[in-house]
């Protein structure tokens, strides 16, 4: 009995219920899926990856479900009309062609378009043959049907293109063309740049209007997008960025950055290259129009044949089609693609025009970065300005992950450096991730009782993560050393020693030798991920043994940047894994020497770090990376409060060390969750030319009748 209703509660609802979801995760896409640059957040990047695949899946069997349906047991018991299923089957080809926000999730979806082609061919195959069953004995839909299943053939299409143009080698052999875009771009900011000589602009406030931001990102990204692909710019567009970030406050350089870094995403991750044409809107026009028609001739059918469920569910199908082409042309409308060009090229003249582009540019001073004030926890006296734009208006997360080494042993998140109310979303995902860390160790507890205790090899994607506001004096910090050394960053060689240097450079640059010699150890004779670890004991250990009185802001940006490397040897092993080494690993050993030393009795973190000080230095193995971090540690105490600015300078470099040696399609993963400091940083000593490549150098040398034709141009 129970299986005779659920057999037939599904033959009444399986068609019906995949038409249903099909839209409404479509409808959920389009809504949701620009939170993936904006929140770097796992159980909501998950949710929405979920979401991507179930979106094509349900589309597909939907397809499939009717197609089987036909003529046979089911399509009786089901009560659908076969004219009917057959729009649906049009609308449900409609969907795989998915929304503009997200056409791949990740690169190596854009890298397999070739399998959506021949999913589309398969799936177009299967409609026409459903309509060659149905059509010739009830021709009632036949016209609707058709116009549909038109405007699904060019949505896919549009896919199929978005997802060859956005694999990382089309990508590659565009940048290689684009010689006149690269140039034209170049010629523009060197106009700009004339505004800005004589200007002086204070580097802790933003001077630029958000469409002025805009538009030289725009012209920024049209040349620095060859670092995705690995290339480099030519000397003359080096030189034109680094006059150019030299006379712009930190700020104006932070806030074109991100635009320049929502331009990459939206190359790599959505339609932005298949719809931005003439072509293009034409046919997207052909599309919206097809649907509106389908719409009018079945408003106007006779429809009391049909059941009453049935026709409100093709109502919402109809007009869910043409909500969501209203929702991605307003997001293109006022998207930053249409500010960059707009501005760029001046486009139209009269006053329909005119007002246009003034709401344009009032819709994108909405988001220009809001700054608020908070607190430090460690130190109430302390208070900073941070981002804490409006979550709809984020470019990014504005946000920079924290993991701890000594919070690890004690099975704690780090604690959070600012007080903040962000968001309910955010307060949730956090009690989300406190739960998943209860049941995690739950789990454990019970594979330990079963099993017996088992030894951790490795550390990798911990839980115990807490997630900070982006200070503003931090960025500003990190904006005026990498610019103090691009200052002598004249030749090749000049940007080979900055280009490989993690923080020795910071040391001799600012201690005597006598005095520096201290350190030098545990930045050159040692590996990268080893001299991570280093520093990450000695900032931690002096951070909460030393009770701050004052507003100490190398301190605090000590502990936050040891937090943050922390977190990328950890939990973004894949992105910077050309440097990481074996810190996984390494962390593992770390925190079974560490329970050898201390037990299991410390449950405070600032009585872990004083007693991890007093623990002689006899007492560790010779080998130990601890023993390193506790031995530059007890060398600090010398310094007195010199060492926090020791410190801070030396992580600066460390940050600046991985950013350049991570290649561009590792850093452009990060934009799809989130954003990270990292490719901040990676893009910044770009436009300030302190990256170096082997093979290419600092830059692409034109020949001498390039030159002589760019500064002919240019004056």
């Amino acid at each position: 009995m129970t299986f005779s209703f659920i057999s037939d509660l599904w033959n009444k609802w399986n068609i019906r219920g995949s038409v249903i979801l099909s839209l409404s995760l479509q409808v959920f896409l389009i809504l949701f899926a620009p939170l993936r640059k904006k929140i770097a957040n796992r159980p909501i990047v998950f949710l929405l990856w979920l979401a991507y695949l179930m979106a094509d899946s349900i589309a597909i069997y939907g397809i499939g479900l009717i197609s089987h349906n036909q003529g046979n047991l089911y399509a009786r018991a089901a009560e659908i009309n076969g004219a009917l299923q057959a729009f649906w089957a049009s609308f449900l080809l409609l969907h795989l062609g998915g929304p503009d926000t997200i056409t791949a999730f990740s690169l190596e979806d854009s890298s397999l378009w070739g399998r959506h082609l021949l999913t589309l061919i398969f799936q177009v195959g299967a409609a026409i043959y459903l309509f060659m069953r149905i059509f010739p004995s009830d021709k009632l839909l036949v016209i609707p049907t058709m116009l549909v299943f038109l405007a699904g053939v060019i949505k896919n299409a549009e896919r199929t293109l978005a997802l060859n143009f956005s694999s990382l080698p089309r990508l590659k052999e565009s940048l290689l063309q684009q010689n006149i875009l690269r140039r034209d771009a170049h010629l523009k900011l060197v106009e700009e740049l004339k505004d800005l000589r004589d200007a002086h602009f204070d580097e802790e406030e933003a001077k630029f209007a958000e469409s002025k931001v805009v538009k030289h990102a725009y012209l920024f990204f049209q040349i620095f997008k060859v670092f995705v692909g690995d290339l480099m710019f030519h000397s003359q567009e080096r030189k034109m960025s680094c006059e150019y970030f030299c006379k712009v406050s930190a700020v104006d350089a932070l806030r074109i950055i991100s635009v320049e870094l929502q331009f990459i995403y939206e190359v790599l991750y959505t339609k932005t290259l298949a719809i931005c044409s003439k072509w293009s809107y034409i046919f997207r026009f052909i599309a919206f129009t097809d649907i509106v028609m389908a719409f009018i001739l079945f408003s106007r059918l006779k429809k009391h044949w049909l059941p009453k469920l049935d026709v409100e569910i093709t109502y919402s199908l109809l007009f869910g089609g043409m909500a969501l082409d209203v929702i991605g042309l307003f997001m293109l409308v006022f998207s930053d693609w249409t500010v960059g060009r707009m501005k760029c090229y001046n486009i139209g003249s009269s006053k329909l025009d005119s007002f246009f582009h003034m709401l344009v540019s009032a819709m994108s001073d909405l988001r220009k970065p809001r700054l608020a004030t908070r607190e430090v926890k460690a130190n109430a006296n302390a208070m900073y300005a941070v981002l804490d734009t409006p979550f709809i208006f984020r470019r990014w997360s504005e946000s920079i992950s924290a993991c701890n080494l000594l919070s690890e042993f004690l099975k704690e998140s780090p604690r959070k450096m600012y007080k903040c109310d962000r968001s309910c979303g955010i307060a949730l995902s956090n009690i989300c991730n406190k739960k998943i860390i209860f049941y995690f160790h739950q789990t454990s507890e019970a594979i330990a009782r079963l099993y017996g205790p088992r030894k951790r090899l490795i550390i990798a994607n911990t839980k115990y993560v807490s997630s900070n506001l982006f200070v503003k004096k931090l960025w500003i910090f990190i904006f005026k050393e990498v610019k103090r050394k691009s200052e002598g960053a004249k030749t090749a060689e000049d940007v080979k020693q900055i280009f490989e240097t993690s923080g020795r450079l910071f040391l001799q640059s600012t201690l005597s030798e006598e005095i520096s010699s201290d350190f030098l150890a545990h930045v050159t004779n040692t590996n990268y991920d080893n001299s991570i670890l280093s520093w990450h004991i000695a900032t931690e250990i002096w951070y909460n043994k030393e009770k701050s009185t004052m507003r100490k802001e190398e301190r605090e940006f000590s502990k936050i940047l040891s937090d943050y490397m922390l977190y990328l040897l950890l939990n973004q092993h894949n992105v910077v894994s050309a440097v990481a080494g074996t810190a996984q690993m390494t962390s593992a050993e770390m925190l079974l020497e560490l329970k050898g030393h201390i037990g299991d009795a410390t449950k405070d973190i600032e009585q872990l770090c004083k007693k991890l000080y007093d623990v002689p230095l006899i007492n560790f193995r010779s080998t130990s990376v601890l023993l390193g971090g506790v031995e530059l540690a007890k060398s600090m105490e010398r310094q007195g409060d010199m060492k926090w600015k020791v410190m801070s300078g030396v992580w600066v470099e460390l940050l600046s060390y991985a950013a350049g040696h991570i290649k561009g399609e590792a850093h452009v993963q990060v934009l799809s969750k989130g954003g990270e400091l990292l490719t901040f940083v990676w893009l910044l000593m770009a436009h300030f030319g302190c990256l170096y490549k082997p093979g290419w150098g600092i830059c692409y040398e034109f020949s001498p009748y390039a030159v002589a034709l760019f500064n002919a141009i240019s004056v």
